[in-house]
């Protein structure tokens, strides 16, 4: 308890962290705010959204039998993990199952993160709060696997060799000019807090990795049960990128991420993104 009492008075008295955390807030409050004024009828919305959630719930065994049946129609292969050492389990062996790199002869000298000659595969991966949760990354490079995340915050803090500050924003705790000196330390960039030029030199890295990847890997917002399909949702690129590029996409998902049908997705749609980042969609 000393030591987390420790790590709070630290944390108070850093006026860069409470910086960073005070200019978050403010954006995601009023963000927040413009963007479900741009709906005056959410405050309905939002019981009916639980009242799908409820729903989905109570007859989850249902819901999810007709999930797996429509995906496995699509042909795509559905494992079911009763807990987090059986997901990482199953996802290593996805995994494992791969040609090994330093078997096709490519050249990967250029990514960063270290050398991936002595690596078996490189997963591109998207932001996945349920993988952060069984620590995933952690187990995957213990067994020779490169896991590189593309989100451009949840990017930062692995370069940082740190955990997701926040849900939304994994980089929160940051201001530009910490970014802007960890750039030049690590992507031989010089220094510079123009956010343009930082988002650029985080691109030009990154899209090698989608380039090349031979795992694509996300988390799911939400699964139709009616349609089996998956939604993800994301304010970058790289959601689209890691499932369409790579030649094979593994995707996380909780149960509870079901909705009945594309309408039920649709009223989620319109509460998730304006709640979460304050954007309309």
């Amino acid at each position: 308890m000393g030591t987390f009492r420790q790590r709070i008075r630290q944390s108070i008295e850093d006026e860069t962290l409470q910086i960073a955390l005070d200019n978050n807030a403010e954006r995601r409050l009023n963000g927040r705010a413009a963007a479900f004024a741009s709906i005056p009828d959410w405050r309905a919305r939002r019981p009916r959204a639980r009242a799908v959630r409820a729903d989905v719930i109570d007859s989850l065994d249902e819901y999810l039998a007709q999930f797996i049946a429509k995906n496995e129609e699509h042909g795509v292969i559905v494992h079911r993990a009763k807990d987090a050492a059986e997901a990482i389990k199953i996802i290593l062996e996805i995994s494992k199952s791969l040609p090994q790199r330093n078997q096709r002869g490519e050249d990967k000298s250029s990514v960063p993160l270290g050398d991936l000659g002595s690596e078996r595969v490189l997963i591109a991966k998207s932001k996945s709060m349920v993988s952060e949760e069984i620590e995933l990354n952690h187990v995957l490079e213990a067994e020779g696997i490169k896991v590189i995340e593309t989100d451009l915050g949840e990017y930062i803090v692995q370069l940082r060799h740190e955990r997701p500050s926040h849900i939304i924003t994994p980089a929160a705790h940051l201001r530009k000019e910490q970014v802007g000196e960890l750039f030049h330390e690590k992507l031989g960039i010089p220094y510079t807090t123009d956010i343009p030029t930082l988002t650029a030199a985080a691109r030009k890295v990154l899209r090698e990795i989608f380039l090349t990847a031979d795992v694509g890997f996300s988390g799911v917002n939400f699964g139709v049960a009616e349609t089996g399909t998956t939604c993800i949702i994301t304010n970058e690129g790289n959601g689209r990128m890691v499932t369409t590029i790579p030649p094979v996409h593994i995707a996380l998902m909780g149960m509870e991420r079901l909705v009945p049908n594309l309408d039920d997705l649709a009223l989620m749609l319109s509460l998730l993104p304006r709640s979460a980042t304050g954007q309309k969609s």
